[in-house]
């Protein structure tokens, strides 16, 4: 299908944030096996904002966060309020894919218990709250089916102590904004960001600075070679 065929539809996500005894969790809901889009994947809720919300807001940005505030209610029962969500990303799906978002990315504070949650059984298929440090293991992410988007926010999150020493950090860092390019070297799938010397050509063997994540059999392995990048590490408070 061709790229300007396919379209791209705006979408927010919220990454919910509780202190336990053993540090920083984030809820994950694993979505439907059978879904086309991302089926089996554990991700944050969230999904595709509705054009009754795009029509009623004064902007997208306005739009995303009520869209955000339902998605989390119709998917895992909890009700969040537009202040308490904190904008720190945005994600849109890399082209030649057959379905494409333009995700806003949000953090929340909650303070719940696991017997709050309740899921649908339909779209959802389950969740748990995770240790973030427990999350961003390599293996861990991959066993788990990570998106990378999910992997790289909660390895930003995972620099703070405390849910709520995370939303206010996210809220001083400026939010960025990416679009992945996908690339193969030696046979292995690349996802290549903004700064990566490969990035306008869509070629990961382009010499140069590195801003990529490698989809390794062991584990999503996140780069970024340093000041030689033009974009900020992503992964970094």
């Amino acid at each position: 299908m061709d790229d300007e065929q396919v379209l791209v539809r705006p979408a927010s996500t919220v990454a919910l944030l509780r202190d336990s005894e053993q540090g920083l969790e984030t809820l994950l809901l694993r979505r439907n096996n059978a879904l086309a889009f991302a089926g089996g994947a554990w991700v944050f809720p969230g999904g595709a904002i509705d054009q009754s919300e795009l029509d009623d807001a004064p902007s997208e940005a306005w739009a995303a966060q009520v869209a955000a505030v339902r998605e989390t209610y119709e998917e895992c029962g909890l009700m969040l309020a537009p202040k308490s969500l904190v904008y720190f990303s945005h994600w849109t799906t890399p082209v030649r894919q057959k379905k494409r978002f333009s995700t806003w990315f949000f953090a929340a504070h909650v303070i719940e218990r696991s017997e709050e949650i309740v899921i649908d059984g339909g779209e959802i298929h389950d969740f748990k709250w995770i240790l973030t440090e427990d999350a961003v293991k390599p293996h861990l992410a991959t066993e788990l089916r990570l998106m990378p988007p999910t992997l790289l926010s909660m390895q930003l999150i995972n620099h703070y102590r405390t849910a709520a020493e995370a939303c206010a950090g996210l809220a001083k860092r400026e939010p960025y904004r990416v679009t992945p390019r996908l690339s193969k070297i030696d046979g292995q799938l690349v996802s290549l960001y903004p700064g990566d010397a490969g990035y306008e050509a869509s070629d990961a063997s382009i010499d140069g600075p590195r801003h990529r994540l490698l989809f390794d059999p062991t584990g999503l392995q996140y780069i970024h070679s340093g000041e030689d990048v033009s974009m900020p590490a992503m992964d970094r408070p």
